[in-house]
């Protein structure tokens, strides 16, 4: 069989997320692949392997890696549940607050992104202000909050260096002003901005039309080149990644049916956004104002 028609490997989120622990920790204490290997008598490209998700490890080789490296507590027992379930298909991240660690490997290394988000404008195109206001809803502590922000900020934007991203964004995250009337218009003004450089494709699904399943919730569609797909479904408090082939099709499945017989075209889209954000009123900056419906679209 050719490599263009060979099998994607399987490559699932626990293995990915121990992996990044692994390589985490070694870094943390200032080892190399090689100086690790050559301690513990391993083969370095195995070690590597491991550390990339492509090999799947031993319970005694994660074990004995934590001991050398003298990872203990709360983390140790989550490298070796990880290490536990490297076959398992699906993983639970906890959250609400923390560095979205496992997300961040996806976006990092996915070759196309596609999401659906029916009321939110997504973490990768929000601005400062909106992702504050979305977190500040009197579930966290100011502090939590506070780091929240930071770690959204942290994340770097989508942009025409990185991985195609598509946005399907429900027509109610337009009109909802989290934060107050400003904090949306230069939300909309900077999802303008995401569009006309590029930086995204951004189709708006209208609130009219039929019931669909995937209207329920958001999810992120990540594609690659080297191995199968995998969907994210992000709740406040808990992420789940799914890669087993049958439900990862199912919502591939969705997203083609809201793409080709719900969402709007790119320019229809932009227009709408434009008028969304010229309806909130004058921009406290005098020397911008919401740019005409139909501008800027090639």
């Amino acid at each position: 069989m050719d490599k263009e028609t060979a099998p994607r490997p399987h490559v699932t989120p626990p293995a990915t997320a121990l992996g990044l622990g692994l390589r985490a920790h070694r870094e943390h204490r200032g080892v190399t692949v090689r100086g690790l290997a050559a301690d513990l008598d391993l083969d370095p490209a195995t070690v590597s392997m491991i550390e990339h998700a492509t090999r799947r490890p031993k319970l005694d080789y994660v074990i004995r890696v934590l001991g050398y490296l003298g990872v203990a507590g709360t983390e140790y027992r989550r490298l070796v549940a990880l290490a536990e379930h490297t076959e398992d298909g699906y993983l639970l991240e906890g959250g609400p607050i923390g560095y979205p660690v496992l997300r961040l490997e996806y976006e990092r290394t996915a070759d196309a992104i596609t999401e659906w988000s029916p009321a939110l404008v997504p973490e990768l195109l929000q601005t400062p202000e909106y992702a504050r206001a979305v977190l500040d809803a009197g579930m966290l502590t100011g502090d939590e909050v506070d780091e929240g922000v930071m770690l959204r900020l942290a994340r770097p934007d989508a942009d025409d260096r990185g991985p195609r991203y598509t946005v399907l964004l429900g027509e109610p995250a337009l009109h909802r002003r989290y934060g107050g009337t400003h904090v949306l218009r230069v939300q909309l003004r900077h999802l303008l901005t995401a569009i006309d450089e590029r930086r995204a494709s951004v189709r708006i699904v209208p609130r009219e039309g039929s019931w669909h399943p995937s209207l329920i919730a958001p999810f992120t569609l990540f594609e690659f080149r080297k191995r199968r797909p995998l969907v994210t479904l992000d709740h406040h408090y808990v992420g789940a990644y799914v890669t087993e082939e049958g439900p990862v099709t199912r919502y591939q499945e969705s997203l083609e049916h809201l793409t080709a017989q719900r969402a709007l075209s790119e320019r229809a889209s932009r227009e709408i956004i434009a008028k969304a954000a010229a309806a909130l009123g004058p921009a406290r900056d005098p020397g911008w104002s919401p740019p005409l419906p139909g501008a800027a679209c090639g």
